[in-house]
């Protein structure tokens, strides 16, 4: 156990006496330590039960659509649009949650791919649907702060890389920050070693090219770099992730994560050397600690 890990240890917080489990559920600040800890382990105690959680109409619809009725999910929203507006019907999807962890619908399409391989290709569909026709947001958390994005690049258990990319692609972050102010960056570096670590490795490659931060420190000052110093001498391969960087950034694109000009996305040159475009100020401060070296006042 590295020295950076055991000092993590030393200095977290004790768990307080004064906040219930309930208490901890029920907010949205940030945690760290035996707080974070505390409703950590109970959310992977307590996932969503589809057949107990989902009997509301819209979840009915989704579970029709998986069950594979084609047209569940397209009729009610057709109906609900015609009764209530787009806009709410957009909200409506955005805002519903299910379960004891408070899910959003793009994470349960996310455990609907895990659980049902085979309608792999109709849920992804059915995701596109949501994002381009809907206009159905993907930035929703669950009760630890996470996105979708977050948990479908995270290795523990629901890697979905093409979901990944779908839900980047509409605007997603992969430095989104969960409550405990990790990023998926944080759950890809800690290795399950009874599993594959090569999907580790293609997930933290996948992460650093979408502009992921890895120096970033989370509540309790743990970084994706730490971590990944930590698992090298069993995953190497993680470690040449970090060594090889990126890909060098075509013109037009954001420096940081690679996004191309499109749709409402406003693009900023940096204001110091106007040589290099970001597509968000995150990316940018980002992106500082390796543009600064070559960052040449115009």
């Amino acid at each position: 156990m590295s020295a950076q890990f055991m000092n993590m240890l030393a200095n977290m917080a004790p768990r307080s006496n004064s906040r219930s489990l309930e208490d901890l559920r029920d907010s949205t600040d940030a945690l760290k330590g035996m707080d974070a800890m505390e409703l950590r382990g109970w959310a992977s105690k307590n996932p969503m039960v589809p057949s107990r959680d989902m009997t509301d109409p819209l979840g009915q619809a989704l579970l029709s659509f998986l069950h594979g009725n084609d047209h569940a999910l397209k009729d009610y929203a057709s109906t609900q649009k015609d009764l209530r507006g787009e806009e709410k019907l957009a909200q409506e999807l955005y805002t519903t949650r299910w379960g004891p962890t408070r899910i959003g619908i793009y994470n349960v399409l996310l455990i609907f791919m895990t659980t049902n391989p085979d309608s792999k290709a109709r849920l992804l569909n059915l995701t596109r649907y949501l994002i381009e026709e809907i206009k159905v947001p993907t930035d929703a958390s669950d009760v630890t702060g996470a996105s979708a994005l977050y948990w479908s690049n995270s290795t523990k258990p629901h890697t979905q890389p093409a979901l990944a990319q779908l839900l980047f692609d509409a605007g997603s972050s992969v430095n989104h920050r969960n409550r405990f102010g990790n990023t998926c960056g944080s759950e890809i570096a800690q290795v399950d070693f009874s599993g594959d670590t090569s999907v580790n490795v293609a997930m933290l490659s996948w992460y650093v090219e979408h502009g992921g931060d890895v120096d970033g420190k989370d509540n309790d000052g743990m970084n994706v770099r730490m971590l990944v110093e930590m698992m090298t001498k069993r995953v190497p391969a993680m470690g040449e992730v970090l060594k090889r960087g990126r890909r060098e950034r075509k013109e037009g694109e954001c420096e940081n994560c690679g996004r191309k000009p499109g749709g409402d996305r406003v693009f900023a040159n940096c204001s110091r050397c106007k040589k290099v475009r970001y597509c968000a100020q995150e990316c940018q401060r980002v992106d500082w600690k390796a543009h600064k070296k070559i960052c040449v006042a115009a």
